[in-house]
């Protein structure tokens, strides 16, 4: 039984909606590709009005290059039998300036782990875009560790091993269906993914003896630096995003790998993980698209807590382009979590799966999929593509969600959070995070409306949000319009 009301993801019924963020960032000179999330009844026409010079329209996606730097504002118009929608975008072109709103697409690791394939990645691709997620935003799709071979090639670079037959190919698939391409790796000499005891290991960005300013995890991190090699293979195969991770991360290290991204003809999003520690902060709400220091997701509430809790030690450096990552969302279904990567449900209830998901929307946390889509299902894609959620996080006002609500006691532990949004509304979660059932009262200023942004109802005209008999682990996500917005 579930206690929190969603409303059924209906994507390819209805009058169009464009669901994008209203701004874009990329670099001049470089290649920009998105695709226009739209959903509502198919056919839908798409148009582009004022498009830069260098930029074109083609089946709903945005191509090219623009020379110059500056701010470009575009109208997206969105078309189909039963009505029109438009949006104004603007075009946001300086260096190294990309992931201006938090990533959202899929990743491999929870899904399919080490042993991951190119044909289950363009799979997943495929399924995100015939289900109608891709509409919501959800643009790429990220290869986790799993796919490298040995070093070689024309960069004496990592070469991808046998389970990725043609990473060219694939990243050329991906953007033909108007995904970008992400990969990852690591500066340690033997990244993680696998035992320490597999035999070949799977290779990082440097090589040679450890160099002993660093941990020796994995091996160390080697005094042969490769971070030109693979950042140009990279970028000629096509790739667009990293995930750069090692324990603990320092921004010597990050620093070195984000100046070669730099260097190529390609934009990279840049996520430094695992334990980019908050000493060093000032680096990564600068220089980091995105930055974790937590554990993995493993599909429990307690590793869910963990999680949860790594927030506050970042909760004041969350700014435009550079976010605060909580890991992939570890919903659906997944191998990962056996030896054999045999496929297992999760441990959560479908209530646990809301607050999953309310929690990285809130806090403006990169999403990221991480299902095999086996046995993919109605209640999955509706927490998945809920646009007035996904508009909380996406939100261009780029303020961070602050607790406004903190009450422990035993097993008592409700805690609620307000974010400013861009257009003068606030958004607010309250979660149920202990075992008992509460009574929750949260007093607001004067307001002229409120919206249940889950069910997406809205509420009778109130000064508070009232929530009586509140279960265990629930949570409820509201937008509230202040009077003087009238």
């Amino acid at each position: 039984m579930r206690n929190t009301k969603i409303a059924k993801a209906t994507p390819f019924e209805g009058a169009p909606k464009i669901n994008m963020p209203l701004c874009y960032g990329a670099s001049p000179e470089k290649p920009i590709l998105f695709k226009i999330p739209v959903t509502g009844k198919r056919p839908i026409t798409y148009k582009a009005l004022d498009l830069p010079e260098g930029l074109t329209l083609s089946g709903g996606i945005v191509s090219g290059k623009i020379a110059k730097e500056g701010d470009y504002l575009v109208t997206l118009v969105a078309e189909n039998s039963l009505g029109r929608d438009e949006q104004r975008l603007t075009l946001e072109i300086y260096k190294d300036k990309v992931l201006l709103t938090p990533l959202m697409g899929f990743t491999s690791w929870n899904a399919f782990g080490f042993p991951v394939t190119q044909a289950q990645m363009e799979f997943a691709a495929d399924k995100i875009s015939s289900l109608g997620i891709s509409e919501y935003g959800y643009s790429y799709i990220n290869i986790d560790s799993g796919w490298q071979g040995v070093y070689g090639g024309e960069y004496d670079a990592i070469m991808p091993n046998e389970k990725f037959p043609d990473m060219k190919g694939f990243c050329d698939r991906m953007h033909a269906l108007g995904f970008k391409c992400g990969i990852y790796s690591t500066p340690m000499l033997n990244a993680f993914g696998c035992s320490i005891k597999a035999r070949p290991l799977p290779p990082g960005c440097t090589c040679g003896e450890p160099d002993d300013r660093f941990s020796d995890e994995r091996g160390g991190i080697g005094k042969i630096r490769k971070e030109k090699n693979n950042a140009l293979q990279w970028a000629e195969w096509g790739f667009d995003y990293l995930k750069y991770d090692w324990r603990p991360a320092d921004p010597y290290n990050a620093e070195l790998m984000r100046k070669e991204l730099i260097a190529t003809d390609r934009d990279f999003g840049f996520c430094v993980t695992v334990k980019a520690r908050p000493e060093y902060h000032t680096y990564w709400e600068k220089y980091c698209n995105s930055y974790r220091c937590n554990v993995d997701s493993l599909g429990t509430w307690e590793n869910f807590l963990e999680i949860y809790n790594s927030y506050f030690d970042f909760i004041d450096f969350v700014n435009k382009g550079h976010y605060f990552d909580l890991d992939m969302l570890d919903l659906g279904q997944c191998g990962v979590f056996t030896n054999t990567y045999d496929f297992t449900d999760r441990g959560y209830t479908q209530d646990e799966q809301i607050v999953l998901y309310t929690m990285r929307a809130i806090t403006s946390s990169p999403i990221q999929i991480s299902t095999n889509f086996e046995r993919f299902d109605d209640f999955e894609l509706s927490v998945y593509c809920n646009e007035e959620v996904i508009a909380i996080n996406q939100d261009c006002g780029f303020y961070a969600a602050k607790p406004c609500l903190m009450l422990e006691a035993g097993n008592k532990k409700i805690h609620a959070f307000k974010k400013k949004l861009y257009n003068g509304d606030f958004a607010y979660a309250v979660f149920n995070l202990g075992s008992t059932v509460e009574n929750v009262k949260l007093y607001l200023d004067e307001l002229s409306g409120i919206r249940d942004v889950w069910a997406k109802e809205d509420l009778d005209e109130a000064t508070a949000i009232v929530l009586t008999e509140m279960q265990p682990h629930t949570v409820r996500l509201f937008r509230v319009q202040p009077a003087q917005n009238n």
